[in-house]
């Protein structure tokens, strides 16, 4: 293993911590570490290291490999943090595995001030909770100890929701997943107003379950029900460490400056110009234990100013990241011998 350079740590955190830096030098000095210390990123690259000369050109993970492979730059096995996605029907699920949450923790509290103002000091969660959810684990930090209203053994507690939000008198922080905040909207009677600055951030969306509301029904459904409150997007995932912000929630998403965002054809990989839909690709400097490029299964438009517009997920055909299939990338792997 080798140990993360001190110079790239210290020009991240300053550049993630709001000061001066250039983002393609930085991703290009951490791909190149990354290259050097992630065996399983390295043979699933089909460029030499050295032909890399842009961050656009940096090949990207698909999502799905998470699942079958570790992607670490270190030792898997030396992992202090391990977030894992939700269920999948396969009954696999993905992982992300760290060796410290240093510049996760500085970016998403940054950012989220950026975009929304000071956090309120108090909350109510709708949010998945666990030492596995990167979601918790940033909710959990953002308002240490709020009560917890979802579980993922039980569902939703719907009335300890409602008698937990009436009893509020200070703004208040109130995260939850689309799904969530579905089942919450149906156990509804009348309004609940929350105290002036609270905000309500809705995530994700019904994960494969069934919802009743569709996501402008359910926006409309929590201003009525929850007037004084603002309701913001945020749109973030496992194998990320960087999360974007919509203000209201319906708005594009705001992506930090540590990161970027771009649409890709989803067969070819080639890029998309501003305003044409692809396939989301996203370039986080906050990755620095595992993959700075990951391509997700989400479609949507990305703006002149970098800001994106989800179109739902990507449909039929498999992606393609680092111009191979999953398939072929699990081939490489294989082939080339490595065991994470």
């Amino acid at each position: 293993m080798s140990a993360f350079p001190a110079d790239l740590l210290a020009d991240l955190h300053a550049f993630i911590g709001g000061g001066p830096g250039d983002f393609g030098a930085l991703a290009l000095r951490l791909y190149r570490w990354q290259r050097a210390c992630n065996r399983e990123y390295d043979a699933l690259c089909t460029l030499p290291v050295d032909a890399v000369a842009d961050w656009t050109d940096i090949e990207a993970v698909p999502v799905g490999l998470f699942r079958d492979l570790t992607l670490t730059s270190f030792p898997a096995d030396r992992a202090r943090v391990v977030f894992r996605t939700s269920g999948t029907t396969s009954g696999r699920r993905g992982a992300h595995r760290a060796l410290d949450t240093l510049l996760y923790d500085l970016g998403a509290r940054r950012w989220a001030e950026a975009c929304l103002g000071p956090l309120p000091r108090v909350g109510v969660s709708l949010a998945p909770s666990g030492p596995d959810s990167s979601l918790g684990h940033m909710c959990d930090d953002f308002v240490p100890g709020m009560p917890r209203f979802f579980s993922g053994d039980t569902g939703v507690d719907a009335a300890g929701a409602w008698r937990a939000l009436a009893t509020l008198d200070a703004p208040a922080f109130v995260p939850g997943t689309a799904f969530a905040f579905d089942a919450l909207i149906q156990a509804a009677s009348d309004p609940v107003p929350l105290p002036a600055g609270s905000i309500v951030m809705v995530t994700g969306g019904g994960k494969g379950r069934d919802m009743v509301l569709d996501e402008p029904a359910l926006g409309r459904a929590l201003a009525r029900l929850l007037p004084g409150a603002r309701i913001v997007g945020e749109y973030g995932m496992t194998e990320l460490s960087s999360q974007l912000w919509a203000e209201p929630w319906g708005a594009p998403y705001r992506p930090p400056p540590w990161l970027r965002v771009r649409a890709v054809d989803p067969w070819t990989g080639a890029a998309k110009a501003p305003g044409e839909e692809g396939l989301l690709r996203f370039f986080d400097l906050a990755n620095r234990w595992s993959v700075l490029a990951v391509e997700t299964q989400d479609m949507g438009i990305v703006d002149e100013a970098g800001a994106v517009t989800l179109r739902g997920r990507l449909p039929g055909a498999p992606a393609r990241g680092c111009s191979l299939t999953v398939e072929e990338a699990l081939a490489r792997v294989a082939a080339t011998g490595v065991d994470g």
